[in-house]
């Protein structure tokens, strides 16, 4: 069975949306409570290759966070999409899982102000350390020279 197949299998009760964009790209969207156990499968299990992963800000509610990983075996990627509340944005680290997540979900933190919650090292990565709270730089309502 192909890798694809085996995860649609796996978490058929627990897939919200699949979408497959084209031969190559599958977009699954999933709860955050779940995460966890498809990053596990996917990384250990079907022996995936992380990526990398990604924040959208979609106000005027939600912001998405995207973690990709790669079957370079079938040359195919595959995308689990998280949908958080804006003004709690709050999501499981994968870095007990996938250690090479740890910086971008610290940039992600900085730049979009998600949480991701046990994380081994929160502090900040990419702001100085005096950037102001609750200001995050990627977001669409931030406005370039708000805090001069």
């Amino acid at each position: 069975m192909n890798p694809i197949d085996s995860v649609k299998e796996k978490f058929k009760d627990k897939i919200v949306k699949f979408h497959e964009k084209s031969p190559r790209r599958y977009y699954i969207d999933i709860r955050k409570e779940d995460l966890l156990d498809f990053v596990e499968y996917i990384f250990n299990e079907l022996h995936a290759r992380y990526m990398i992963l990604s924040g959208v800000d979609n106000p005027p509610d939600h912001i998405e966070v995207l973690y990709h990983f790669s079957f370079d075996n079938i040359g195919k990627v595959v995308t689990l999409r998280v949908t958080l509340d804006r003004e709690n944005p709050e999501v499981e680290s994968i870095s007990p899982i996938v250690t090479g997540a740890q910086w971008i979900e610290r940039e992600i933190q900085d730049i979009l102000g998600v949480k991701f919650l046990n994380h081994p090292d929160p502090r900040r990565f990419i702001l100085p350390d005096d950037w102001p709270e609750g200001k995050y730089p990627l977001r669409k309502d931030y406005k370039v020279g708000q805090d001069e």
